[in-house]
């Protein structure tokens, strides 16, 4: 299971190393395995650790757990927050317990890692979770994009565990002897989940007994199929007519299928409450220059550095240090002396090719940019670091290159990030 979860850190680019990571732990198998595999990881991840555990309120024996949780994360050495929320204050007409339950909470979560100086929240979604995702959504309606499940990252929330079956966290856990906590609302049938997946999955099951993997698979080609979508924006409601914008917020409340509402902009796209903008398509445009400016800025030091001949846009800053320095979080580090020097910014070239982070070789740069669902029109306007020898280092949106991937023996660090 431990390999699985680093190739989809790496493969996913959820975390490039030197961040501060929130774990949200309920004490359940999914979460207690997502806490115990990063914290056996981090070293090689070069990840900072604190933990999180929300008190819904919603049950007598819930104080009690959330105490225990917190006491289990300390015993392993990470420090724990409990977050109480009122879920039935902020619970709104037409949203359900459960969903109610969920966005307090990633609000508290959210919160946390804000005051805790985390750049990013781990979740313990699994690949069963994805599964139950996917077939919820078909039964009530859905759209292409709607068929590719929870995404790995959104925001600042990560899922390590999206691509592990729950089969494999309760050996790992049996194994290790880790004790976890079964919840009781996973075994009521009043919520619809907990029915697909008691119920209509074990039906289905029989009629193709790798079912589970099937929607899986389903999931990835939508994915992919979403790549070449034009770009979803957050809708500013405030923008659109009264109208619009009061059906929009109805359809939402709602929280059923997917439907759109077409407004100057484009098209707005309402899916389980999930609110989008799909803009219209404009015609391509080439990137301006300056006449006479150069291909590449160089890199002499530490500093902010931009495509050639632009004033704004994307930029990437660059910091080095020396052991014992720490490594700014949220950035992507490198080993100082395994990196030629001088060090230029360009932008990226037909052609272009790096070897990511993890993977297990060289690839084009345009295949990773459809990987990570980077829009075509805005490529060229994405920063690249070149070392002296022409070798790739870092491509704002991607993540970062195996050459110069530091090591627990590295004494100068060069840290890049995206501004």
């Amino acid at each position: 299971m431990l390999s699985q979860v680093l190739q989809t850190i790496r493969e996913q680019a959820l975390l490039a190393g030197g961040e501060r990571v929130l774990v949200a732990v309920s004490g359940g198998p999914d979460s207690t395995a997502l806490l115990h595999s990063l914290k056996h990881l981090a070293p090689r991840l070069h990840i900072e650790l604190h933990a999180a555990t929300v008190d819904h309120g919603l049950r007598p024996e819930s104080a009690a757990e959330v105490a225990l949780v917190a006491e289990r994360c300390n015993a392993l050495g990470v420090c724990c927050e409990v977050l109480v929320v009122d879920v039935k204050a902020a619970r709104r007409p037409h949203v359900s317990l459960q969903e109610a339950a969920r966005n307090v909470r990633l609000s508290a979560l959210q919160a946390a890692a804000t005051r805790l100086g985390c750049s990013h929240v781990a979740l313990g979604h699994t690949a069963d979770d994805q599964a139950e995702t996917v077939l919820f959504r078909i039964v009530r309606g859905t759209s292409i994009p709607g068929l590719g499940g929870i995404h790995y990252r959104r925001g600042i929330f990560i899922r390590p565990l999206l691509e592990v079956r729950r089969k494999s966290i309760i050996t790992f856990l049996a194994k290790r002897r880790i004790p976890f906590i079964e919840d009781p609302s996973n075994t009521n049938r009043n919520y619809a989940r907990v029915r697909i997946r008691l119920d209509l999955l074990p039906l289905l099951a029989r009629e193709n007994p790798r079912v589970v993997d099937a929607l899986l698979s389903l999931a990835q080609e939508a994915r992919a199929i979403a790549v070449e979508a034009p770009d979803h924006r957050t809708v500013d409601l405030a923008s659109v007519p009264r109208r619009a914008a009061a059906l929009i917020r109805r359809m939402a409340m709602q929280r059923r299928g997917t439907r759109r509402v077409s407004v100057h902009e484009g098209e707005v796209v309402v899916s389980y409450g999930d609110v989008r903008l799909r803009p219209r398509a404009e015609p391509r445009r080439e990137p301006s220059r300056a006449p006479g400016s150069p291909e590449s800025v160089p890199v002499a030091g530490p500093g902010i550095f931009r495509l050639p001949g632009r004033s704004e846009g994307r930029a990437l800053q660059v910091e080095e240090g020396k052991h014992p320095a720490v490594p700014p979080t949220g950035a992507a580090i490198f080993d100082a002396a395994w990196i030629a020097r001088p060090l230029q910014v360009r932008a990226w070239r037909p052609g272009d090719r790096m070897r990511p982070r993890g993977g297990r070789g060289s690839r084009k740069v345009s295949d990773l940019f459809v990987d990570f669902k980077i829009p075509r029109d805005q490529r060229s306007e994405l920063p690249v670091l070149v070392a002296a020898d022409g070798t790739i280092l870092f491509v704002a949106g991607l993540r970062p290159s195996e050459v110069g991937c530091p090591r627990i023996t590295t004494a100068h660090w060069l840290a890049v990030r995206a501004v």
